[in-house]
């Protein structure tokens, strides 16, 4: 009971958190009009709603990982979350700043059908028991979406080739997008660990190792 007591308390204050970085983050950028400060602000609060949320994904999993790998996680997600925006430099082939802010098109690292690729090799490593590899994918998801949900506040969601840009999103939906992306990416995990998807996977598994060979052999890695 008192483990429950400190996950709500943590969980509150994480929500906390989040929700006045992305207020006076936000607010700041707006305000601020030299071009340097105005970058490094907005950068600086990528990588503190990256910190945060990283934070929130890790402590999901903070008894069946060591507790380095624990911070290894959150320290990617922050640094992910900012160095996401190093592709401006790369798009611009220039380092100069005026250059990287005021390109004709979104840099390829903005663009958000990546996240639907690394979300399905985070399923797949996930149900197939990958259990480390599963979680650095989290992480990455969660710097992924929380920047690309910030900037889709001003631009909308960039979906090629499926679909050029999406409406801009509102202020609310971004904020509460960033609170639940950790907890929704570690219910998901759980979920590909349950018993019925782990039974499906193991006679989907069994049926084609015994059309193959006639044998059960290779099925064991999925016993775990």
């Amino acid at each position: 009971m008192p483990h429950c007591h400190t996950m709500v308390y943590l969980r509150i204050v994480l929500t906390t958190l989040v929700t006045i970085t992305c207020l006076l983050g936000d607010n700041f950028v707006e305000l601020t009009q030299h071009p340097l400060l105005k970058a490094l602000a907005d950068n600086a609060t990528h990588a503190a709603i990256g910190a945060l949320t990283g934070i929130a994904f890790a402590m999901q999993f903070y008894e069946r990982t060591t507790q380095l790998y624990g911070w290894i996680l959150i320290f990617t997600c922050f640094v992910v979350s900012s160095f996401i925006d190093l592709d401006h430099f790369i798009e611009a082939r220039s380092l100069y700043l005026e250059d990287a802010t005021n390109l004709t098109r979104r840099p390829f690292l903005h663009c958000s059908s990546i996240i639907f690729a690394m979300l399905l090799f985070y399923i797949c490593t996930a149900c197939l028991n990958y259990f480390r590899s599963s979680l650095m994918l989290g992480a990455l998801l969660c710097a992924f979406i929380t920047h690309h949900t910030r900037d889709a506040v001003r631009r909308g969601y960039w979906l090629w080739p499926f679909y050029d840009h999406t409406e801009r999103i509102p202020q609310l939906a971004y904020i509460m997008g960033t609170i639940l992306t950790p907890y929704l990416l570690g219910y998901l995990h759980n979920v590909c660990r349950s018993a019925w998807v782990l039974n499906f996977l193991g006679q989907y598994i069994k049926l084609s190792e015994t059309h193959r060979s006639g044998s059960l052999g290779s099925y064991r890695y999925l016993q775990v």
